[in-house]
């Protein structure tokens, strides 16, 4: 007797077509939402690039507004996943502080929309990143990792300072990302092209040695 076959489960093709969707719509908005900021944005050019209608959007997001969120947590979760991968509990606590600088400073060279997604919100005072939980979820373990790897570097001598490490932190992406967002009028004070790679080459080593420097490292290890 021949048995009959057993039917494997797979995922709906209506969720999956759902999901691709959602993510379609949501890699558009990051674009038009990092070019235009949230007023100069429109939900026709989002609609005919993503190829879908505007009640699917609202559909699956609501508003325009609560659109422009979820495209702020989906750049933040994109750096916030990199950060991830590096190991703060384990290994020597010199190479983990300079692996997150040159990753931190890397990710800002190379994800324009984040940067742009990240000054437009600043030019509304934070008003929409305010209301988005999924940042301070994913931001605060980043901030107690740090923390504890300072903690930890101290405490083996490989650190001669316990710095604290929201200041340690903000100063990273002010060393990685402060000449990006204002190259155009520092290039002319400084009367250097910031966009040269070699000088961003530079720029990174100095973020590094800066910030090694202020916890206690020394520069020949």
């Amino acid at each position: 007797m021949i048995q009959p076959k057993p039917t494997r489960k797979t995922e709906p093709v209506r969720s999956r077509d759902a999901a691709r969707t959602q993510a379609e719509i949501l890699s558009v908005a990051v674009q038009e939402f990092s070019e235009h900021g949230f007023h100069g944005a429109r939900i026709e050019r989002i609609t005919n690039a993503a190829k879908c209608n505007s009640r699917m959007i609202y559909h699956y997001f609501g508003s325009k507004e609560k659109l422009y969120i979820a495209a702020l947590d989906t750049v933040f979760a994109a750096i916030r996943n990199q950060e991830a991968r590096l190991d703060f509990s384990a290994g020597d606590p010199v190479e983990t502080a300079r692996q997150l600088v040159e990753l931190t400073f890397d990710y800002f060279a190379n994800n324009a929309s984040f940067l742009k997604m990240t000054r437009n919100e600043n030019l509304l005072d934070g008003k929409y990143i305010q209301r988005s939980q999924m940042i301070r979820d994913m931001s605060q373990p980043l901030i107690t990792a740090i923390g504890k790897l300072i903690d930890r570097g101290y405490g083996s001598g490989a650190f001669t300072r316990k710095a604290d490490p929201v200041q340690l932190y903000l100063s990273i992406v002010a060393l990685s990302a402060h000449h990006l967002n204002n190259g155009p009028t520092l290039g002319v004070v400084v009367g250097k092209d910031l966009t040269d790679a070699g000088w961003q080459a530079d720029r990174r080593t100095h973020a590094v040695d800066v910030i090694l420097s202020y916890l206690g490292i020394a520069q020949d290890r």
